[in-house]
């Protein structure tokens, strides 16, 4: 939303930031001038092992939290003068009476093999919460055959008010140009908790064994930015978008999820990157395969045994 809400500013419109948690401190910390308000979401945190069951238990929370949401939002534009409602991915922030618009990539949603023919029951329905907004705007580009999202959302025709806005990178705002490396590696963690913990435990291990100059993002925007230092490898909670884009322009290679934000970023920043996709996140499993031509993938299980060799072979092919 970062791109959208500077491109609203230019414009001259006056912006109210509405989230919870990392997101809306993320959002907040790029417009601190802005006013906020916290709109409750879910919290997620998934069980080891049990993503699938994790998933499902997750379908209720989530229709819930939408009818909440969706009262929250009604008495607010009861007191407020809104003119445009614009959600990420938010399906209960629409109202009949103020111009309502759906930003979302995920026009299907990928389910675990058990489940992968309720797919096209599943699309109908997303279809008629698309169809409570006025439009919808899908970040990617219309053409199937460079789109970022695949299937998620070129797989059914579209018969709702939609258009095609292009990737959208929270870089594209920043001019800043890089003439030299900082970092040999960065990895750019994100995802809900235990896999997110598991995956940095794995990732300072592998990191100190290259002994190239390597920085950990942990994905914390609301924990203090103190930089943390043991031998080649430095360790910090969050850097804002500049400081972040400057960090990765610098740096040799990404290692990031693979979450269709951070690809719309390595994408738009051309970055050399290694994706290691959460665990049972089907949407995640899918754009690393759907895209393992354009990045190098390895499955989390198997960084410990592939991932160092993949770094060395990196390096190798930019020498």
């Amino acid at each position: 939303m970062i791109p959208i809400v500077h491109d609203l500013l230019q414009k001259g419109n006056k912006v109210i930031l509405g989230g919870d948690g990392d997101a809306l401190q993320l959002i907040s910390d790029e417009f601190p001038e802005l006013d906020t308000i916290r709109i409750p979401d879910i919290q997620v945190r998934f069980s080891k092992n049990k993503m699938t069951l994790n998933l499902i238990r997750l379908i209720p929370k989530i229709l819930i939290s939408s009818v909440r949401e969706h009262y929250f939002l009604k008495k607010l534009a009861d007191t407020n003068t809104i003119d445009v409602i614009i959600s990420d991915n938010r399906y209960g922030l629409w109202n009949k009476n103020i111009k309502s618009i759906l930003v979302t990539h995920q026009l299907m949603v990928k389910l675990p093999a058990p489940f992968s023919l309720l797919e096209g029951m599943l699309h109908q329905v997303i279809k008629l919460i698309i169809n409570l907004f006025n439009e919808c705007w899908i970040p990617d580009y219309a053409d199937h055959g460079i789109a970022l999202s695949g299937d998620l959302s070129h797989k059914h025709n579209v018969t709702f008010p939609s258009k095609f806005i292009g990737p959208l990178s929270r870089f594209s705002c920043i001019n800043e140009l890089a003439t030299e490396y900082i970092y040999d590696i960065v990895a750019v963690l994100s995802g809900p908790e235990p896999t997110r913990t598991q995956l940095e435990e794995e990732l300072k291990k592998i990191l100190l064994a290259t002994e190239r100059a390597a920085i950990i993002i942990q994905g914390k925007p609301r924990e203090e930015a103190i930089l943390k230092q043991h031998k080649n490898l430095h360790v910090i909670p969050h850097l804002r978008a500049s400081q972040l884009k400057y960090v990765l322009l610098k740096s040799k290679l990404c290692l990031c999820r693979s979450g269709y934000s951070s690809i719309m970023d390595i994408a738009y920043l051309n970055l050399n990157a290694i994706l290691i996709p959460t665990p049972g996140q089907t949407e995640q499993e899918y754009l690393a395969h759907h895209l393992k031509d354009r990045f190098k993938v390895v499955p989390q299980k198997k960084i410990g045994s592939h991932l160092l060799g993949m770094i060395g072979k990196s390096f190798g092919a930019n020498k």
